[in-house]
């Protein structure tokens, strides 16, 4: 465990300090997290794993100073309350060697993705270097919930004596992959980089943000070029919303067995053409050899049509 500290930096009120009678270390969302039983039940995690969890720095912009540095961004204040404040309290514990460390409540992890996923479903309040955070929230805590019905079948039906000791880690671990896999980008930077690149465009590796038009690009040079008739089934079963937005990304539709690994290879040799390529009237002609797809022009113009705007959806 770590997070050793000194009595003395506990202040005048020393709170009741109980023992570590159990200790072990958990694979959550590809992290090692040291935690501890308490011997009046507390489950903690150490101070460093509720970050590391995360993916982030335990130092960052200035924050609220009462609360971990994860949760004190003053746009996330408004998701804070009182029961989450008390959890992020710092809890203090002898270790079965005898000194004093300092964690949290290891319910601190789900609180805090709650924080994070309540805050992206309110418009314009996730700032860009939040977003990161949001998608592990979102692995972790769907992989909890499932490890957390197994967990109560099991009681239920007193299986929880026979299982294996590590089995519901296990499970975890299985969870987690699944639920990264649903959230992993399939197309890479330099995918993007490239398209940016051969339009002109200016090319912000820091942004989430991509012009609409490549939803339109991407149609046409990557799905439009999976076996016939996918592209199609993908549009039926993942339809637009109102809004015209779609509820998954296409790549989520595919199997893992063929789907997927045809994919990542189209995409690898669509991006050596790009490399191979000036600029996108270069890349559509190269494009149209390498793949031997016909390529629409304007009448008696060498020139591809796209929009002016490269925001704008057609």
């Amino acid at each position: 465990m770590e997070n050793d500290i000194n009595e003395s930096n506990l202040g005048s009120k020393i709170p009741t300090v109980f023992e570590c009678t159990h200790k072990g270390e958990l694979n959550l969302g590809g992290k090692t997290v040291s935690c501890a039983v308490l011997s009046n039940g507390d489950r903690v995690i150490t101070q460093t794993a509720l970050f590391d969890v995360f993916d982030r720095p335990r130092k960052g912009e200035k924050r609220n100073e009462s609360l971990p540095s994860i949760i004190g961004a003053k746009n996330l204040l408004p998701y804070v309350d009182d029961e989450l404040k008390k959890l992020a309290e710092p809890i203090h514990y002898y270790s079965d060697s005898g000194a004093l460390k300092a964690g949290y409540s290891a319910l601190l992890i789900p609180a805090v993705c709650d924080v994070y996923l309540r805050a992206s479903d309110d418009p314009n309040v996730i700032v860009e270097s939040q977003k990161k955070t949001v998608v592990q929230a979102n692995i972790i805590i769907r992989a909890l919930a499932k490890v957390g019905i197994t967990a109560l079948v099991d009681e239920a039906t007193g299986y929880q004596l026979d299982r294996e000791a590590n089995e519901l880690q296990t499970l975890l671990s299985k969870y987690i992959s699944e639920e990264f896999l649903k959230w992993q980008a399939r197309f890479p930077r330099k995918y993007y980089e490239e398209i940016y690149r051969l339009y002109g465009w200016e090319y912000d590796a820091l942004s989430f943000k991509h012009p609409k038009y490549l939803g339109k690009f991407t149609n046409e040079y990557v799905y439009g070029h999976l076996p016939e008739g996918v592209l199609e089934e993908m549009r039926r079963k993942n339809p637009k919303n109102e809004n015209g937005n779609r509820s998954k990304r296409h790549h989520q539709l595919l199997s893992g067995d063929i789907g997927l690994p045809h994919l990542e290879k189209h995409i690898t040799k669509l991006i050596t053409v790009m490399e191979l390529s000036d600029d996108i009237d270069g890349f559509r002609n190269n494009f149209g050899r390498i793949f031997g797809k016909s390529i629409k022009t304007k009448p008696n113009s060498n020139q591809i049509e796209m929009p002016l705007n490269p925001d704008e959806e057609k």
